[in-house]
C-alpha cells in the first residue's frame, strides 16, 4: 500500500505518487480497495465549457464571467455529452472477455475527467518495443494475427474499433499482443458528437461514427 500514497477516485481507487515532473496522469496504475487488485487507469481530460455573459446598460458584466479566470467551467457527469460519453465507453466495457482483449471494470467521471478502469496486463505497449528495435517479419506476422483476432471479436458483435495505434496494442510478457483502447476510442467519439454504439437492430454491422441525436429531438 505504501506504492499507492497519492489521490484516491471513486472512494476506491488510490493512485500512486506522480513524479514532480509529471503534471497529466494519462494512464497509471491504481490499487483497487474493493477488490484488493492492482488496475489500470486511463484518464480522459473532460472539455471545457465557456458560460455565456451578459453586459448590462452600466457596462458591468454579470455572469460567471465576471471574474478573472471564471467564465471557463468542466462539463460533469450531468451533462449531455459527458453522459453519452460514459454510455459509449460502459457499451463498449460490455463487449465479451477475449483473450486478445483487454478487460474494462469500471467507467467513471470525477475531477474533470473521465476515468476507465481496466485490467492490469503484464505487457509493454508495441511503440516501445519499435522504439528499440525492429520486429522481425515473423513477429511482425505474429503481432497482426493476434490484432485481427481481436478485430474479428469485436466485429462479431457490431464493433468497430478505430483507436488502433502501436500505444494501444500492447505485446505482453508471454508473447501473444492484445488490443486495448476501444472503451477509450469510443468515449472520445462520444465527446465529439458521434454515437458509436453498435445498432443492434441492425443486425451488428458496426456503422460507421454518427452524429449523436440530441434527446427529444426527431431524426429525418
Amino acid at each position: 500500500m505504501d506504492d499507492y500514497a497519492g489521490r484516491v477516485l471513486a472512494d476506491r481507487y488510490r493512485l500512486p505518487l506522480p513524479p514532480s515532473d509529471e503534471f497529466e496522469l494519462v494512464e497509471t496504475r491504481a490499487f483497487d480497495s474493493y477488490s484488493g487488485q492492482e488496475v489500470l487507469l486511463r484518464q480522459i481530460p473532460l472539455p471545457e465549457v465557456v458560460e455565456a455573459e451578459v453586459v448590462g446598460e452600466e457596462g458591468r458584466r454579470h455572469g460567471p464571467a465576471a471574474g478573472p479566470g471564471s467564465g471557463r467551467v468542466t462539463q460533469g457527469a450531468g451533462d449531455p455529452a459527458v453522459r453519452r460519453a460514459l454510455d459509449a465507453a460502459g457499451a463498449a466495457a460490455q463487449v465479451p472477455d477475449h483473450p486478445r482483449l483487454d478487460q474494462v471494470f469500471h467507467v467513471f467521471a470525477e475531477a474533470g475527467s473521465l476515468w476507465i478502469v481496466s485490467e492490469l496486463i503484464p505487457a509493454r505497449p508495441l511503440a516501445a518495443l519499435l522504439a528499440e528495435r525492429t520486429l522481425t517479419p515473423h513477429r511482425a506476422a505474429e503481432v497482426a494475427a493476434d490484432v485481427l483476432t481481436a478485430l474479428r471479436a469485436l466485429h462479431a458483435h457490431g464493433w468497430t474499433h478505430r483507436n488502433i495505434t502501436a500505444r494501444t496494442v500492447l505485446v505482453c510478457d508471454d508473447g501473444r499482443a492484445v488490443l486495448t483502447g476501444l472503451a477509450a476510442g469510443a468515449a472520445e467519439e462520444a465527446l465529439c458528437g458521434y454515437d458509436p454504439v453498435p445498432d443492434e437492430s441492425a443486425g451488428g454491422g458496426g456503422p460507421s461514427p454518427r452524429p449523436a441525436v440530441p434527446a427529444g429531438s426527431v431524426g429525418g
